[in-house]
């Protein structure tokens, strides 16, 4: 049954705060958002704020074996104005499904994959009477996906459910946030405040009592070296995270980490089945930059993360959520394992198990290891294949091994992401070396993280301490030394 995929990252349920939607951040979702176009199969229509590239969507065709040209893309009409993520009025008030009634015939034939399916999306098939809808759990018909993509949520089930969470508390008022940070802030010599709905490390903010704690986990430091400072960063954080000025932040105390976990389950409601997908250990440069699968964390620790992410993707089944959990979590310098979040939606780390599970099998984590990166190049995508050619470092199916391009936007922001997969970590990361050395200097780096490529929060003015100082980037962990 053919489906229509309809990536829509940064929906409404994923980041609430429409104060971050300026022109650059809608530019870089767009582009994260064409990891969707790898779950395609011939026939299926993906639906994108951006077009792919005609060289990216042959690429894609070709690595995945099938027909160059045999799925269909389509994207709003943006007429005048720039792309923007793909949320409740753009799939319900654009002609979008106007548009796709005309390409899809008999509605009965198809269904829907969507990125992340809350309620406008189960809107959005009604209107194109998609028959297969029909089956979709009353869970996730009543908007279950976006409580499994809200950090309050998480806090209470996790603490209901006894899985080990990091220390904190949900602040519904700027006096509350400010008792909480002084409450929380002197057990590690920092805090993290987070915002309800939100993804790869925006939307955060840390609060430290001396400069040399590092940004890992949020875009900038706030230094509160007493309990004055401590009320003045409160008002600050509280301006800048709690959007329509009531939204509860959430905040915790900022642990020394060694490692940055995660895992992926596919969850079954209809059959009451939970599988494990994979799992592996997140890149930060200071926030989401790219994953390594397997992760290479200690056994214990990492079964121990494995059973607490288990048990909340049991969860998620029992309460009736129906596809993909993605659970994230740390490992502290003193080796305790600490869950932070989970998403009932496709996370950073699905569009590679796709393609490795399709291109190398069943068993990929066992016998491969898989780097996924971004930078940006000054190179055209038509350079970039060419040298990959050349140098003969593009993936080849025989030994399952060499670079995958999986998006780019190289004719105008120069962004660029991959893959290198390997038999070995070390082989792998050698490969991805290699690779980055041939594309030349990283031009123009954003000194906050590549996932969307520019700060979410860009709405915002630098953050500066309490006594007029800039905030550090230095990009080290707190108490750790930073990991590639």
């Amino acid at each position: 049954m053919p489906r229509i995929l309809v990536s829509n990252i940064d929906n409404e349920s994923m980041m609430a705060d429409e104060r971050a939607l300026t022109a650059a951040f809608c530019h870089a979702s767009a582009i994260t958002a064409g990891r969707m176009a790898w779950f395609a199969e011939p026939g299926d229509i993906v639906v994108l704020p951006r077009d792919l590239s005609p060289q990216m969507k042959v690429h894609i065709a070709r690595t995945m074996r099938y027909e160059p040209g045999s799925v269909t893309y389509l994207t709003p009409d943006w007429g005048s104005g720039h792309p923007r993520p793909i949320r409740a009025h753009e799939l319900l008030h654009t002609g979008l499904a106007e548009r796709l009634t005309r390409l899809i015939g008999e509605p009965g034939d198809w269904t829907l994959y969507p990125y992340c399916y809350e309620r406008s999306t189960h809107q959005f098939a009604e209107r194109l009477g998609l028959n297969g809808e029909r089956v979709v759990r009353p869970f996730v018909k009543q908007g279950g996906a976006e409580l499994l993509n809200d950090k309050r949520v998480f806090r209470s089930v996790a603490a209901g459910r006894g899985v080990s969470i990091a220390e904190g508390a949900v602040c519904a008022t700027q006096w509350q946030l400010e008792e909480c940070i002084t409450a929380l802030i002197d057990r590690t010599g920092a805090v993290i405040i987070k915002q309800d709905r939100h993804s790869g490390g925006f939307g955060n903010l840390i609060v430290s009592r001396t400069e040399a704690t590092g940004a890992l986990g949020a875009p900038e430091v706030l230094v509160a070296r007493d309990e004055s400072q401590i009320r003045d960063q409160s008002r600050i954080a509280w301006a800048r995270l709690a959007y329509m000025e009531s939204a509860p932040l959430i905040v915790e105390v900022y642990y020394p980490i060694s490692a940055v976990v995660t895992a992926e389950f596919k969850v079954d409601a209809e059959t009451n089945g939970v599988t494990f997908l994979n799992c592996g250990e997140v890149r930060q440069a200071p926030i989401l930059n790219g994953i390594v699968m397997p992760s290479a964390v200690a056994p214990y620790q990492l079964g121990s993360f494995i059973a607490n992410a288990t048990d909340l993707a049991r969860l998620c089944c029992d309460l009736g959520y129906d596809g993909l959990v993605n659970i994230d979590g740390i490992v502290t310098a003193e080796g305790r394992v600490i869950i932070n979040e989970f998403n009932g939606r496709i996370g950073a780390c699905s569009h590679m198990h796709h393609v490795l599970e399709r291109l190398t099998g069943p068993r990929y984590g066992d016998e491969r290891v898989v780097l996924s990166h971004s930078r940006k190049v000054a190179a055209s995508i038509d350079q970039v294949f060419g040298m990959l050619d050349e140098r003969k470092l593009a993936f080849r199916q025989s030994d399952a091994r060499g670079v995958i391009v999986t998006g780019e936007d190289a004719s105008v922001s120069g962004h660029l992401e991959y893959l290198t997969v390997a038999p070995s970590r070390e082989e792998a990361m050698g490969l991805e070396a290699e690779f980055e050395n041939m594309l030349g200097p990283d031009v123009a780096r954003s000194d906050a993280g590549v996932e969307h490529l520019a700060r979410i929060l860009s709405h915002l003015p630098p953050v500066r301490h309490a006594d007029g100082e800039r905030a550090p980037r230095d990009g080290q962990r707190h108490g750790a030394a930073n990991k590639p």
